[in-house]
């Protein structure tokens, strides 16, 4: 008789184990289960119209995200690889694969319907004795936008911007001028180039304007709500991530700023 029980890793399960029996009937995650299956998710539901293909349905998202949120996983991306690597995970998404792409997408489209639903949560986690009441650690982090350091708006940018373009238009207006009549094709380009930069030039107030109500000396182009901050290795272009933590590691608050 061998030492050893037998070890296949390759071998695929004909009958998988139950979850619960793994993982025990208390874990959080049938607690997360049983919540969202009473919550009213028609604000998710009926922001999906009837074009295109079948969608993930918006328990599976609305309970990974919160089941996420309570572990302190706040990336897309890292959510996605805890759905393919964790058990609890897999069971609270039914066994599907959504990409980062489509997590992050939900909670883009969705993020004021979550907050308030990860309220709700907290508070009945506190009523079933979840939560201890007591000392909370508080703690931040910087998460980086999606958009360029390049593509900054400052007032001294913006009026630069603005005489540029004001050369160019005047020059392809001469340009225009000086042409042979009979060469159509050149004159057609040529308004076609002065139509564009007119309308660069027609945005230049709005971002001016933008900039002055912003109170700040640079903002975003591609991303207006992020900003500069301070961290160790200088500045970083994003947000600023809040957490806070009961004592026995439940995440009671939580805020992007």
């Amino acid at each position: 008789m061998s030492k050893f029980l037998d070890y296949n890793p390759d071998q695929a399960y004909l009958l998988p184990p139950s979850v619960r029996d793994v993982l025990g009937s208390g874990h959080l995650c049938f607690f997360v289960r049983r919540v969202v299956a009473k919550l009213n998710l028609d604000v998710f539901r009926n922001e999906y119209g009837e074009e295109g293909g079948p969608a993930y349905a918006p328990e599976l998202l609305v309970s990974v995200w919160l089941y996420a949120y309570a572990l302190g996983v706040t990336s897309s991306r890292r959510l996605e690889q805890r759905i393919r690597e964790d058990l609890a995970f897999r069971y609270l998404a039914g066994g599907a694969g959504p990409d980062h792409w489509t997590l992050n997408a939900f909670r883009r489209r969705h993020a004021k319907g979550l907050n308030d639903l990860f309220t709700r949560v907290v508070e009945l986690a506190r009523a079933s004795g979840l939560g201890k009441l007591g000392h909370v650690a508080i703690d931040s982090t910087r998460i980086a936008a999606n958009a360029s350091r390049n593509r900054i708006d400052t007032e001294q940018s913006l009026r630069e911007a603005r005489a540029r373009v004001r050369r160019e238009i005047r020059r392809w207006q001469k340009q225009c001028d000086a042409d042979d009549p009979n060469e159509g094709a050149g004159n057609e380009v040529g308004s076609e180039v002065i139509e564009r930069l007119e309308q660069q030039l027609e945005r230049i107030p709005e971002r001016l304007e933008r900039l002055h109500k912003s109170g700040l000396k640079k903002l975003s182009q591609t991303d207006p709500d992020s900003r500069f901050l301070r961290e160790r290795g200088g500045f970083t272009l994003g947000y600023t991530a809040t957490l806070a933590v009961s004592e026995d590691h439940l995440i009671v608050a939580q805020q992007v700023t």
